[in-house]
């Protein structure tokens, strides 16, 4: 048998082709509309969700796995494992991670480390580069406990919304419920860490953009980080965001991932939202 397997949830966005290739179990959180209940990546698609959303009266809802799913992939993969370490979506805005720890109480006595990552999507996804990479090289489960909770405390998702909408009818909105009602053309930089909160408001998508690359920089403080970007439907916008990025922390483009954040996120944050998050390595 080998040694840790590697759970998350949907929330990540990983690549199928990755996800088979480290023998990653990936439990699906739902979006749910009209009364039907869908399955994020496994039902429902990106694209197909996203033109639904276009749709007048058309309001999505989200829930997280219950424990028993979480039970069935840890049952799963503990007849190939040792050890499992699971990570998942922030337990400030979803209850899947309450969900996973659940399960891992009803695992008799089988090593489950499960951990929260304060974060979602593309950060998520860069965490779990970072488990893989380790685990890889030999890391046993408490020392991969350790490097994701590390790289979950000193982490940052930063992301510009086109509209603060989703948010605030989706229930997420947290510290931007401030900002409701604001200006004509102001855009908020938003940031998840644990819950969703305000940075700043500024008027204008570009100057938003660019002012959230610039914090990122001064959150960074010369440390060495890992970098990955992420968009709602806006991949131009996102491309821009890649060579602002790029530019300003002298990271080549080709080493800073990308994915498009999908229906369970989507669904709060809207499209035309872009997103940049890093980690800090120790």
């Amino acid at each position: 048998m080998r040694r840790v397997g590697i759970v998350t949830d949907s929330t990540a966005y990983l690549d199928q082709d990755y996800a088979r290739e480290h023998d990653i179990k990936v439990v699906p959180l739902k979006v749910v509309m009209d009364g039907v209940s869908y399955r994020e990546g496994v039902d429902i698609g990106h694209r197909e969700f996203y033109d639904l959303l276009r749709r007048p009266g058309v309001f999505p809802t989200t829930s997280q796995p219950s424990p028993g799913e979480f039970l069935e992939a840890y049952r799963e993969m503990a007849e190939r494992y040792e050890a499992l370490i699971s990570i998942h979506i922030s337990g400030g805005i979803s209850g899947t991670v309450e969900s996973a720890r659940t399960a891992a109480k009803e695992m008799d006595g089988f090593p489950i480390q499960v951990v929260d990552s304060l974060t979602t999507s593309i950060l998520l996804r860069r965490i779990i580069d970072g488990v893989v990479e380790a685990r890889d090289q030999g890391a046993e489960l408490e020392d991969l406990r350790r490097f994701a909770e590390s790289a979950a405390r000193t982490g940052n998702l930063m992301f510009v919304v086109d509209t603060l909408e989703y948010l605030h009818r989706g229930g997420r909105i947290g510290g931007a419920q401030a900002l409701l009602g604001s200006m004509l053309r102001i855009k908020p930089i938003l940031y998840l860490h644990g819950t969703i909160d305000a940075l700043e408001k500024v008027r204008g998508e570009r100057k938003a953009v660019e002012r959230m690359v610039e914090i990122l920089l001064e959150k960074i403080a010369g440390r060495e980080v890992r970098l990955g970007v992420t968009h709602v439907r806006a991949e131009e916008r996102m491309r821009e965001l890649l060579q602002l990025v790029s530019r300003a922390t002298g990271v080549p483009i080709s080493e800073i991932p990308h994915n498009e954040t999908g229906p369970v996120i989507g669904a709060h944050v809207g499209p035309g939202t872009v997103g940049v998050g890093f980690y800090a390595v120790d």
